[in-house]
């Protein structure tokens, strides 16, 4: 059978894989699985029993002698029935949220494991969808269909083995009817798995959609694009509709053949019991309580049968789950790590290549940084600056060659010492909803008020906070909605000082500030680099100027190196590049010089 149309057993396979998590809690689970069998046998022993004694009473007074015995039986059964429905319930969720906390745990180690780059194709709204919806769709899985399951098999043919005590081999059809009910959803698992995919891929999408929409909510209502959204939003909206339209019509249409299943079982089971007690071979008291048991034969196979109607979906959204779960890591950590015995910040690159995919960025690179040396890394966009800067702190490894940090190769070590060592500050750095406290923190959570407020000093944004009414305590907003572009980036920059990096990265890291900003935060980095190796990716020459080395890059090579002034006047590259950097700086800074109410 080809995969866009599996079987059932097929569809269960993505569930139960995840269902692995569950045994770390065996013995909670099979208590919550016997708690169900035991409530379940017990409704059935007091259905049966009440219409027992019904029957006895009505039609047999001289079996009344043993009413009283059968009215405690029926008393404990009811009362079993209610302690363990309260205990399988409790025992259900407190199982089902252990797994969901587990897999939401996997979940994250799996995104950063392979983040940055295996989220390069991913959209954050799908990731996020994965993380939060499909995990919850498939608590009622956990929670009320595993331990269902067990006693759908096993509640049945306990029930069946009373019946056919009691009615002989009439039984069977019980049996039988309960087989065809649960094959009605089972057989029909390649529409709900197409069906299934059709709505978890629709609602990604109209996650992603709104995700998208809230983080550029800015850009949406400054172009004028807010209808443009509006319209995107309700289109796919309309789409998931429809497709929960079409896989409810197919449960609808599910549950009226089961109903025909149910009823045909009935009526088969009550003309062979009639003509039995018609033909004297069966005791008429009997006739009540079989009827009763033949509904607690179904009662275990509807939830089952709930399950089976949307496996469809909860596969879908477990393959969304084991999609990331078994998404390959871009950087893995070696087996036996080496630390460099050295915290000089010196760097090599040896002969380092690297692409994405089929597009090659940096061709033959080799480079060597002094420890402490400022290197600024200029180019025209796509020359490999940024990609440097992602292969220092192991977002990727270089497809051949070697990188260098003291001596030890990055790939010989973990990338959280990797992290430790090499400070990466972004030109879109992003914040955590909380306070400027809690953010800084995130870098350093053992760090004292005095380190705090040093950082800040450092990264020129102590002034700004101490004038701002609850200081470190002033709450910013997620991703830094409160703050300006340029306080955010001096708030990230102070993160970094408080790690205390021996490499620090800074990509456009000035790219928000003032010239008056820009060379405050550069007298600020002369004193806080001393004895640290800082790889600056620039475009204003008013950066470059300050570094102690230039290196030019063109399509992943190094074209030049050395000074500022020594490349400006060698390489007419060079020259041309900064020009166009600087030229819409300049002429933005010209417009706003001009003198306003003259127009001769």
């Amino acid at each position: 059978m080809s995969s866009d149309r599996p079987t059932s057993a097929q569809l269960l396979r993505p569930v139960l894989r995840l269902l692995e998590a569950a045994f770390a809690d065996r013995g909670l689970f099979w208590r919550s699985t016997a708690s169900m069998s035991a409530y379940q046998f017990a409704a059935a022993a007091a259905a049966g029993l009440s219409t027992f004694i019904a029957t006895i009473v009505v039609a047999d007074p001289h079996g009344a002698q043993y009413v009283p015995l059968l009215i405690f039986a029926l008393i404990v059964a009811v009362t079993v029935n209610g302690v363990f429905i309260w205990v399988e319930s409790w025992l259900s969720h407190v199982l089902a949220y252990r797994i969901l906390g587990r897999l939401r745990m996997r979940l994250h180690d799996a995104i950063e494991r392979i983040s940055p780059g295996g989220m390069k194709h991913r959209r954050a709204g799908e990731v996020a969808g994965s993380t939060m919806s499909d995990v919850e769709n498939l608590e009622w899985f956990y929670a009320h269909t595993v331990g269902a399951a067990i006693n759908a098999a096993l509640g049945p043919l306990l029930v069946t083995v009373a019946l056919v005590v009691l009615t002989g081999p009439a039984g069977l059809i019980v049996l039988a009817g309960v087989a065809a009910y649960l094959a009605v959803p089972w057989l029909l698992g390649g529409l709900q798995a197409r069906q299934g995919r059709a709505v978890r891929a629709e609602l990604g999408e109209l996650k992603a959609i709104t995700l998208e929409g809230a983080e550029g909510l800015r850009e949406i209502l400054s172009l004028g694009l807010d209808e443009y959204q509006k319209r995107r939003v309700l289109a796919t909206t309309r789409r998931v509709q429809r497709r929960k339209l079409a896989f409810a019509l197919r449960s609808g249409a599910e549950g009226a053949l089961a109903d025909v299943v149910v009823a045909l079982t009935t009526v088969s089971f009550l003309l062979v019991l009639a003509t039995r007690v018609q033909d004297n071979a069966l005791n008429p008291l009997v006739f009540p309580a079989a009827i009763v048991l033949l509904a607690a034969a179904f009662a275990p196979a509807t939830g089952v049968f709930a399950m089976f109607q949307r496996l469809g979906d909860m596969s879908a959204a477990a393959q969304r789950v084991l999609d990331v779960l078994d998404a390959s890591a871009p950087v893995t950590d070696p087996a036996q790590p080496r630390e460099p015995t050295t915290s000089s910040g010196a760097l090599r690159f040896a002969d380092v290549n690297f692409g994405y995919g089929d597009t090659p960025v940096l061709r033959e690179l080799d480079l060597d940084i002094e420890p402490g040396q400022t290197v600024a890394l200029v180019g025209e966009s796509g020359a490999g600056k940024t990609t440097i800067a992602h292969l220092l702190v192991r977002f990727w490894d270089p497809t051949s060659g070697h990188i260098l940090l003291d001596g030890v190769s990055l790939r010989d070590m973990t990338q959280e010492q990797v992290r430790q060592r090499v400070a990466l500050i972004g030109q879109h750095p992003y914040l955590f909803r909380g306070s400027v406290r809690s953010n800084l923190h995130i870098a350093a959570p053992q760090a004292t008020e005095s380190e705090l407020w040093a950082a800040l000093e450092d990264a020129q944004l102590a002034p700004t906070v101490r004038s701002w009414p609850q200081g470190l305590d002033q709450l910013v907003g997620e991703g830094g909605a409160t703050m300006s572009g340029g306080q955010r980036q001096r708030l990230a920059i102070a993160q970094a000082f408080l790690r205390s990096p021996s490499v620090l990265v800074m990509d456009e890291a000035v790219a928000h500030l003032d010239a008056a900003q820009e060379q405050q935060l550069a007298s600020a980095l002369a004193r806080v680099r001393h004895n640290r190796t800082t790889v600056v990716i620039a475009h204003r020459v008013s950066t470059i100027r300050h570094a102690d080395r230039v290196v030019f890059l063109d399509h992943g090579r190094i074209v030049a190196t050395g000074t500022h002034d020594h490349i400006l006047a060698t390489c007419e590259q060079y020259r041309s590049v900064l020009a166009h950097a600087e030229a819409p700086e300049l002429a933005a800074q010209s417009s706003s010089e001009k003198p306003r109410g003259d127009n001769k």
